[in-house]
């Protein structure tokens, strides 16, 4: 009888555990869109609005005249440029480097611009350096204090704002992001751009 019981008792125990498993489960029908395909789920910053800062920021840097003046005031040497730091001024979560290391990327491969690692980077970078001075063979050991040093620093801010109709129902959400490049030895500005990103949202 015992036996009995001990069987019965184990196949219920199993029948209740299959069944919360299965109300835990969720079914996901998913589909692969173009990565540059635009969806909006939310009305705060996206990777979207992302992608469309950057494209637009590169487009501007490349087209307006301050690398070809670079080049002729320096006999032709390409700019060497630092991302600096990005200023968060919305009440968002936004990860800038979504949009700074495209612009980034963008510039570098135009081969007009030369980059050189961000401050983040270079503690990393410096103690694989300093540990090769031990370790690497004496041919492949790469020098101290030999670091490129940048001409021009890039910083950023984005701010924005928002107006909700009388009933709540209706709200304007609003970004806008400008990107600087300032001369590290002399503070002059050499290049500025901005973009918005206006979204309606109605509920």
């Amino acid at each position: 009888m015992n036996a009995m019981k001990a069987t019965a008792l184990a196949v219920v125990g199993a029948a209740m555990l299959a069944a919360a498993g299965g109300c835990g489960t969720r079914n996901y029908d998913i589909t692969r869109v173009d990565p540059n395909t635009v969806i909006d789920v939310d009305y705060r910053f996206t990777g979207d609005d992302a992608r469309e800062v950057y494209r637009a920021m590169v487009d501007d840097a490349l087209y307006r005249r301050w690398i070809d003046e670079w080049m002729q005031s320096h006999a032709g040497a390409k700019p060497i440029v630092v991302i600096g730091p990005m200023k968060n001024d919305t009440d968002d979560y936004i990860d800038t480097e979504d949009f700074t290391v495209e612009w980034e990327r963008e510039l570098l491969n135009s081969g007009r611009v030369r980059f050189v690692a961000m401050a983040p980077q270079r503690d990393p970078i410096r103690q694989e350096r300093a540990q090769g001075q031990e370790w690497n063979t004496p041919e492949t050991r790469k020098q101290m204090r030999a670091e490129l040093g940048a001409d021009l620093i890039m910083i950023g801010r984005i701010g924005g704002g928002q107006q909700r109709s009388r009933d709540g129902r209706t709200m304007v959400k609003e970004y806008k992001v400008t990107l600087e490049l300032i001369n590290l030895e002399t503070n002059e500005k050499v290049w500025i751009g901005s973009h918005d990103i206006k979204k309606l949202v109605r509920s």
